[in-house]
């Protein structure tokens, strides 16, 4: 069982949400209803459920205020809008989700189906909603990026990563400062986290900081030397886009 909670201004929303969860997805319980954030927060911080379907324009408290303010717990928020704009492409992302109203029954089954799927790395998806804050957020840790660690979180500034490399289901991150740390994600997950002004995929293998690329040569086998000295590989169908972001002819 899935336990729900619907939070959303407009109680008409709510309704035909929790009609729809109960006709489409009977695996889904919904556990309480809220017309606003702020009135939510308590019961959300004292019993985190599996998943908070969150509007995003709400008075007093939006969405965004709402998971700046939970982004601590353990749950999946997906978002319910009747807009569109950028939030799509902010939380398409892995276990996040955004359904536009009114509902499509079919992409409601969709989504309901990925939250049970992911229900057991709910912790993955509070670091990717920490990350989006961070980066995207007024008041967030000044555009670091958050990592797992074995004891704990580390707090990254992505201006002090010169490249990241694959190494089977974990990644190497060297920094600047001569260090490097050995994380539990895939790069493509990684690449995720990355401001993608700045970061490149040179190779299935390496994603580079443009910022740290010291030489760039381009040929047959074309490789980039980074600031630290270190070579990386660029892929033949990642030359073309490196050198253009580079400004390259």
């Amino acid at each position: 069982m899935i336990e729900a909670v619907i939070i959303d201004d407009e109680n008409n929303a709510i309704i035909a949400l929790k009609n729809d969860l109960q006709t489409y997805c009977a695996e889904v319980h919904v556990a309480a209803c809220f017309t606003s954030g702020a009135d939510a927060l308590q019961y959300v911080r004292s019993s985190p459920p599996d998943v908070i379907f969150l509007d995003i324009n709400m008075p007093v408290m939006n969405g965004f205020d709402f998971i700046h303010l939970t982004a601590d717990i353990r749950s999946h928020f997906i978002f319910v809008s009747a807009y569109s704009e950028f939030a799509i492409r902010a939380f398409k992302v892995n276990a996040l989700d955004y359904l536009l109203k009114p509902i499509d029954p079919m992409e409601l089954i969709a989504t309901v189906e990925k939250i049970s799927a992911r229900k057991s790395v709910a912790a993955d998806q509070a670091i990717l909603l920490k990350n989006f804050i961070n980066r995207h957020l007024p008041d967030g840790t000044k555009g670091k990026i958050v990592l797992p660690a074995n004891d704990g979180y580390n707090l990254i500034d992505p201006a002090h990563i010169i490249y990241c490399k694959a190494d089977s289901s974990y990644t190497e991150v060297v920094m600047d400062n001569d260090k490097s740390l050995l994380v539990s994600k895939t790069l493509g997950r990684l690449q995720e986290l990355m401001p993608p002004e700045y970061f490149e995929r040179s190779h299935q293998s390496y994603l580079i900081n443009l910022n740290h690329i010291k030489k760039f040569k381009k040929g047959e086998q074309s490789v980039a030397v980074m600031s630290n000295n270190d070579v990386v590989k660029v892929s033949r169908l990642s030359k073309d886009r490196l050198a253009e972001r580079l400004g390259i002819k």
